[in-house]
């Protein structure tokens, strides 16, 4: 095979990475800025002021949640797509509404998938499987948690599994960090160290994902739950709930 059939035959297999890149930056509107995916009140309770507190943040919470919960649940539901099979689509959806029981944390992510999903209709108008899901959405038979619609995004794009569960996991923490900077006061070169020790470990909690069979799914942090469900009723906060 000459050099030129290779480089050719590696940009057909990564056609899916402008797409991608396009989907998973910060100026595609998913209104993840307005929310803090329930760190606001957690913050305030540990007392975080650095960029070391948002490091040991990953490391004890958010890494964990991701390998444990989130990225689990991301292949599930893909697999279900893959499969045609929505009633589990839908199920999986429901599970993940039940698991996020304090309201900053569930609104947040349906606010977000509710904005992916929209302009993903604009983008690819021809999508059966976002038609579908669509139309479940529509009739409230799906909640429109951003975690599903993710999946559909990947599926979509035809992402490699690896490549989504990475790019899922890379928007979570930066997610967080961007909320850092407005509560912690911290400079984005503070926080730009923090996202990238994050990153060093990110590999890990993505590798013990995929060990993660659906009976056995789950993350129990009843403090954290509980800091982020008292957000709506704070006296003063920077992000909605």
């Amino acid at each position: 095979m000459t050099s030129n059939h290779q480089e050719q035959e590696c940009c057909d297999r990564a056609a899916w990475v402008p797409a991608l890149l396009q989907v998973s930056d910060p100026l595609f509107p998913t209104g993840a800025y307005a929310h803090s995916m329930g760190l606001e009140q957690w913050a305030a309770t540990c007392q975080f002021k650095s960029g070391d507190d948002l490091v040991q943040f990953f490391q004890e919470h958010a890494g964990p949640a991701l390998a444990r919960l989130e990225l689990p649940y991301l292949r599930y539901v893909r697999d279900a797509i893959v499969a045609e099979d929505w009633a589990t689509v839908l199920e999986l959806d429901a599970e993940i509404d039940a698991w996020k029981w304090a309201s900053e944390i569930r609104e947040a992510s349906i606010s977000q998938g509710r904005g992916r999903l929209r302009l993903l209709k604009k983008l690819w108008q021809a999508s059966p499987e976002i038609e579908t899901y669509s139309a479940a959405f529509a009739t409230g038979r799906a909640r429109g948690h951003h975690l599903v619609v993710a999946a559909l995004q990947f599926e979509l794009l035809n992402v490699p599994n690896e490549a989504g569960l990475m790019t899922y996991a890379y928007q979570s923490l930066a997610n967080f960090v961007s909320a850092s900077i407005k509560l912690l006061r911290i400079s984005p070169e503070s926080a730009q160290l923090a996202l990238a020790a994050g990153l060093e470990q990110l590999p890990d909690w993505v590798a013990a994902s995929k060990q993660v069979e659906r009976e056995a799914a789950g993350w129990f942090a009843p403090a954290f739950d509980i800091a982020s469900a008292r957000h709506a009723t704070a006296f003063s906060r920077l992000f909605i709930s």
